[in-house]
């Protein structure tokens, strides 16, 4: 049995890892990984005049790190919805932090 115990440790780890709802990664490499390629240096490929600076978010209502957070879970024609499966509720808020820091 003692052998067990290190293999019950990992996964006691692992599982803790995956409750906090993040991926470890930090706000910007998650932007890189999930947005960067529609909204490069804080840009809109798509709709050229939807950009990311604060300006433009306030006047859609996108004020805060949560409001970032929400809006990639629905966010509207031209732009896919993230589901918490994609990026879990830390990461998004994460994501969040990166584009109000980022882009003001």
């Amino acid at each position: 049995m003692r052998g067990l115990a290190p293999v019950a440790a990992c996964m006691a780890l692992a599982l803790a890892a995956g409750c906090s709802g993040g991926s470890g990664a930090g706000g910007g490499e998650l932007f890189a990984t999930h947005c960067a390629g529609c909204h490069p240096q804080g840009g809109n490929t798509v709709h050229p005049e939807k950009t990311l600076a604060r300006a433009r978010r306030e006047a859609n209502g996108i004020r805060t790190v949560r409001d970032v957070a929400a809006y990639i879970r629905n966010p509207g024609p031209g732009m896919p919805a993230f589901g918490e499966a994609m990026i879990p509720p830390a990461d998004a808020l994460k994501i969040g932090e990166y584009v109000v820091a980022s882009f003001p």
